[in-house]
């Protein structure tokens, strides 16, 4: 890390800030944090919905010589393996829905954030690309389907997309349970 960037990472450290040096063209780097049981509604809601920057903060940062803007990386969440999807299936299982449901008031309360969610269905690579197409598809949507139909959050707040066996999280194994997921994550709505 670089002299600057150090020097960033303590300024924005101190002001309550987030700071991510490592950003591609794609979003961050690697920025996917498996639920567990230590992940909290606190957490999620910093990760999902990045607060931007105060203008006393940056009236702070401009002081020290440093520009202002979002520069808090937002995270992805993935369920992790032990509670994944069996096979060919779009069942959420209770394990996955008891991880889930610390996300549904984060949601409801950020309805407004100017964010939409979307859940990214994965399957492995056991099927054929248009079964696992379909089947990423009804994972998302069944996650989707969740939220709206147990906590009450606006559909249209929420998305869903399936990406077959695209991008497999062990690729070393493509048939491996660890590619049997739903990711969440966020993106600005334009």
């Amino acid at each position: 890390m670089s002299r600057h960037s150090i020097l960033s990472f303590v300024l924005c450290s101190a002001l309550g800030l987030g700071f991510s040096p490592a950003v591609t063209a794609a979003g961050p780097a690697n920025d996917v944090v498996e639920l567990n049981g230590q992940v909290t509604a606190e957490s999620i809601e910093a990760g999902l919905f990045p607060k931007s920057a105060t203008a006393s903060d940056c009236a702070e940062a401009a002081k020290a010589g440093f520009t202002c803007g979002q520069i808090v990386s937002r995270k992805t969440y993935s369920l992790p393996v032990d509670v994944s999807f069996a096979v060919g299936s779009a069942q959420i299982s209770a394990a996955a829905r008891s991880l889930l449901a610390q996300f549904g008031p984060v949601l409801k309360r950020n309805e407004q954030s100017g964010s939409k969610v979307v859940f990214v269905g994965h399957t492995d690579a056991s099927g054929s690309q248009q079964l696992n197409q379909r089947l990423s598809q009804q994972r998302a949507e069944s996650v989707r389907q969740y939220f709206i139909q147990d906590f009450g959050v606006a559909p249209s707040f929420l998305a869903a997309t399936g990406v077959g066996s695209a991008q497999l999280k062990d690729k070393d194994n493509p048939n491996s349970v660890a590619n049997r997921r739903v990711e969440i994550t966020t993106k600005p709505v334009k």
